[in-house]
């Protein structure tokens, strides 16, 4: 039978209710939105679930994950060898602190885990003293990965290759991060040591970028807060429209009031590019780098790089999981990834863009990507304000029927392959030959 809550009780945890569901520029560690993994969208979850090991409450005592664990304790004792404190005196640290480390987590994460809720069934004599034992074993691990998992040395970690590779994709699902307050705790050296120490280690993936220069304002909450950071803020963003002339050289010009509302008419990159509109790679992968440049015969749209193979699906679905938690209040990757989706209806799509360098796609077929981009976006709501400008000189560029749009709009008609223009001559010459023949007929030779 369950117990019986007063009324007062039901009244206190009403009062509390705002006060769990404030949003901010934090959010708590938590699970995966169920709507991200569910909803016809299971083959997906693998991105979020672990290979090899858990970090932290969510994944822990998975039975496929024990290799993991086995890691884990020695990647934790590497780590500990390393460093002058005791383990005796950082779990005592841990100990001291556990309270406002579970803060840290989304409420339910430890009492929700039944390994957790039983805790005397794995030796421990309380919740905290389990607690804080996971987090020095995890936490020491985590820390040995980011100083010494690289690919091409693995005998640094004592493993081969081929158990490392997963390695390194469980450490940025939001499901197995661990709290930055933690790794600050255990760590043996200064705070930029260890950001800089974090932010190496992120250089491993294709997509993120340090800025040496940028100097740290606020701590991050954990590596994939840090690795969404490194990618939206690490590089000068340009955000700009340029008109370019013959004449003069560029100007920055601004077109756009956010009180004008327009209408998109076009559909994707395929049309605008028959439309006369060119498009590059830029030369960063910051996703900020988008800019759009009107010229007298043609136009050019910049996009930043993006690699889209097996584990850049895993890192977006998983910085988009970040963004879509319910405490957390900035969606710039979720709208960079609504704005480039835009562009992308068919696979033609995707091999106009995989042909100008923006998208590298080792992930399979065109249509494979055209279908990532697809399931990602689906419960996503852009709002992409930021782009609007972009928009609204393409969206002015592809109404504009000038005549460059309309050569543009020929060239890609009749000369974008050589079957087109095959068929553009040989009409030409069918022509020219019923000419002749019909002038032959009117004036016979003498």
């Amino acid at each position: 039978m369950s117990e019986k809550v007063s009324t007062e009780e039901r009244l206190a945890r009403l009062r509390n209710a705002y006060e769990r569901s404030e949003i901010g520029s934090k959010a708590k560690i938590q699970r995966v939105a169920p709507h991200l993994v569910g909803d016809g969208r299971m083959h997906y979850e693998k991105h979020f679930t672990p290979k090899l090991m858990s970090l932290g409450p969510i994944h822990y005592g998975a039975p496929k994950l024990q290799l993991g664990e086995e890691y884990k304790q020695m990647w934790a004792s590497m780590y500990l060898s390393s460093t002058d404190k005791t383990p005796e005196f950082l779990l005592g640290e841990i100990a001291q602190n556990v309270e406002a480390l579970k803060e840290l987590f989304a409420p339910d994460l430890f009492t929700g885990n039944h390994l957790f809720w039983n805790y005397s069934e794995q030796g421990f004599n309380s919740l905290e003293e389990m607690i804080s034992w996971t987090l020095l074993v995890d936490g020491c691990a985590l820390l040995r990965i980011l100083e010494y998992a690289q690919p091409e040395r693995p005998e640094k970690m004592n493993v081969k290759d081929e158990q490392l590779s997963p390695v390194l994709q469980d450490v940025l699902l939001l499901e197995n991060q661990l709290p930055y307050p933690l790794l600050k705790l255990l760590w043996r050296g200064t705070n930029m040591e260890l950001i800089q120490t974090m932010k190496q280690f992120l250089m491993l993936y294709e997509w993120a970028t340090a800025n040496k220069e940028r100097i740290e304002f606020e701590a991050p909450t954990h590596l994939l807060d840090l690795h969404r950071s490194m990618i939206l803020y690490d590089n000068p963003p340009k955000y700009t429209t340029y008109v370019k002339t013959e004449d003069i050289p560029p100007q920055k010009t601004q077109y756009y009031n956010s009180t004008e509302e327009f209408w998109i008419t076009y559909r994707n990159i395929t049309e605008l590019k028959a439309a006369g509109v060119e498009v590059k790679a830029s030369k960063t992968r910051n996703v900020k780098d988008v800019t759009f440049s009107l010229g007298r015969f043609r136009s050019e749209l910049t996009l930043p790089e993006m690699i889209v193979d097996e584990n850049t699906a895993s890192f977006t679905l998983n910085l988009i999981a970040y963004e879509t938690c319910p405490d957390f209040a900035n969606f710039e990757f979720c709208n960079h990834i609504s704005f480039l989706n835009s562009f992308i209806d068919t696979p033609d799509d995707v091999k106009a863009l995989r042909s100008a360098g923006v998208l590298i796609n080792s992930l399979g077929s065109d249509k494979d990507v055209m279908n990532l981009f697809t399931t990602i976006n689906s419960n996503l709501v852009p709002n992409m304000k930021k782009y609007a400008h972009v928009m609204f000189q393409i969206e002015k560029h592809y109404r504009h029927k000038s005549l460059p749009t309309w050569i543009a709009l020929a060239y890609n008609t009749y000369f974008s392959n050589p079957w087109t223009i095959i068929a553009l001559f040989a009409a030409l010459l069918g022509l020219i030959l019923t000419f002749i023949q019909t002038w032959c007929t009117l004036h016979p030779p003498k």
